[in-house]
């Protein structure tokens, strides 16, 4: 090779400045903090406190994933809103698609001209961008929510603008949900059954039958007596409890008991059971970061 060309390179500039290169030997390596099997009560015990008064409680692990911003999971960001009877809360709220469950009380959720009465049972969703306003009747409100903040905020994206959501703005009746998953849970059981459950959706996420072109929401069943049959996949799962009296998971060989309104992170690709001992059937609320994995033809599970 002729060095003598090298004299003729043309300078480092900014752009050049800015390149970065690794020669491993292995192009799989990279290592990222591990999603941790994890229970929030400390804030579901704030959010159920009606001392606590109107605050947005974040369940937030972004210590353990290494984020630079709030984040549940890689994905996903969960919360709690809890608001005083007679009060409202806001949230401008940088994501894709929002998620929101009201688990006590009445009122109503709005974002630009879309305004939904709803009651405890109830799950809306609503897209990304603008305002959303949560407002209480005469009780106070607690509602659960999900949304893919972490996901736009690792792209250092903003929110699409009303006219170029993909989603918009839905309400699922909670008696409407419950009246399904009666005629589910009487289905003859099949082998290739992954529990009885209504998964919602709407036509913005009909193509991988999720809520938002990201997450992937239930509602999840399992009876007295029985055991949810052990599998995996590579979505994350955020449980939200919302009956049982004797529940458990076995996660990787790790018995995890529910407890009612509290979420339980199910890390990914992890062999997972449920088990119900109680007397009552078991109900909660799964969502998952689902759309990432069937979009990119990887969703993994399998029942081993």
């Amino acid at each position: 090779m002729n060095t003598a060309t090298d004299s003729s390179r043309l300078p480092n500039t900014p752009y050049t400045n800015r390149a970065a290169y690794v020669t491993p030997s292995n192009g799989f390596g990279t290592k990222l903090p591990k999603v941790p099997t994890h229970t929030f009560v400390a804030e579901r015990d704030r959010a159920l406190n009606p001392a606590t008064g109107t605050a947005i409680i974040n369940l937030d692990l972004s210590d353990k994933l290494k984020t630079n911003y709030p984040a549940t999971t890689p994905h996903l960001l969960a919360r709690y809103i809890r608001v005083a009877a007679g009060e409202t809360q806001c949230l401008n709220l940088t994501t894709a698609g929002e998620i929101y469950y009201l688990l006590q009380g009445a009122g109503s959720i709005a974002k630009g001209e879309d305004l939904i009465n709803w009651v405890e049972g109830d799950t809306v969703c609503l897209p990304g961008g603008g305002e959303t306003v949560i407002a209480s009747k005469d009780t106070d409100c607690v509602v659960y929510s999900v949304t893919d903040e972490p996901t736009l905020s690792w792209h250092g994206a903003q929110s699409p603008t009303t006219e170029s959501s993909l989603i918009e703005a839905v309400h699922y009746p909670g008696d409407e949900v419950m009246q399904l998953l009666t005629n589910v849970q009487q289905r003859e059981a099949a082998d290739d059954m992954t529990g009885r459950f209504v998964q919602l959706t709407n036509a913005g996420g009909q193509t991988t039958n999720t809520v938002t072109r990201t997450i992937g929401l239930a509602v999840n069943s399992l009876e007295p007596g029985g055991i949810q049959t052990p599998h995996r996949h590579n979505a994350i799962a955020l449980t939200l409890c919302l009956g049982g009296d004797d529940v458990y998971s076995m996660i990787e060989g790790e018995k995890v008991r529910w407890q009612r309104h509290a979420v339980m992170v199910t890390p990914p690709a992890e062999l997972h059971s449920h088990h119900n001992q109680g007397k009552d059937t078991m109900l909660s609320l799964v969502a998952q970061d689902g759309g990432v994995f069937y979009n990119a033809r990887t969703i993994g599970f399998s029942f081993d």
